[in-house]
């Protein structure tokens, strides 16, 4: 395989420039995300949990129900252990979550869902579902069940094996 060498197109006004960026695979996933994001946490708040952030869906939805530790909730979000360990400590004074001793070794920390927690859950994966719903409606069983597939594909080549969000 030789050295590909990519020529960006010369941009003659800052139109032009947004135009391109709009159209690239990495502007239309994060606007996707970000929309969905947005949606979800609007409806979290209308359900009456009007305390929690943006920033506190990205941790919770990488909590898993039998608790996660502070280090995996970190990579799952992509944050550091600092930053994570900042977001469990107002998450558990808000009553979302609680930290525990890991059974087999007192000394880690497993952080888990508290009752309001796991309702919380409960509700945001009643409104995930919902806009994934909305989704299926709009684009068809058949081409929303492909958009999964090829994303799922896209995913096992740039995160093999969901290295970036498992265990």
């Amino acid at each position: 395989m030789g050295l590909r060498i990519m020529v960006l197109p010369s941009f003659g006004t800052p139109a032009d420039l947004r135009a391109w960026r709009d159209q690239t695979l990495y502007r239309r996933l994060l606007r996707a995300s970000r929309a969905e994001a947005t949606a979800t946490l609007s409806q979290i708040h209308d359900r009456g949990y009007h305390d929690v952030s943006l920033t506190d869906t990205n941790l919770l939805a990488n909590l898993d129900t039998d608790g996660s530790t502070i280090t995996d909730l970190a990579r799952r979000a992509g944050v550091t252990r600092q930053a994570a360990s900042q977001q469990v400590a107002a998450l558990e004074r808000l009553g979302y979550v609680a930290r525990r001793a890991a059974p087999e070794d007192g000394r880690v920390v497993i952080v888990v869902q508290t009752a309001r927690g796991r309702e919380l859950l409960h509700d945001a994966l009643a409104i995930v579902d919902s806009l994934e719903a909305e989704y299926r409606s709009l684009l068809g069983q058949r081409r929303f069940a492909t958009l999964l597939a090829t994303l799922g594909e896209l995913l096992e080549h740039v995160d093999p094996g969901g290295a970036l969000g498992s265990a």
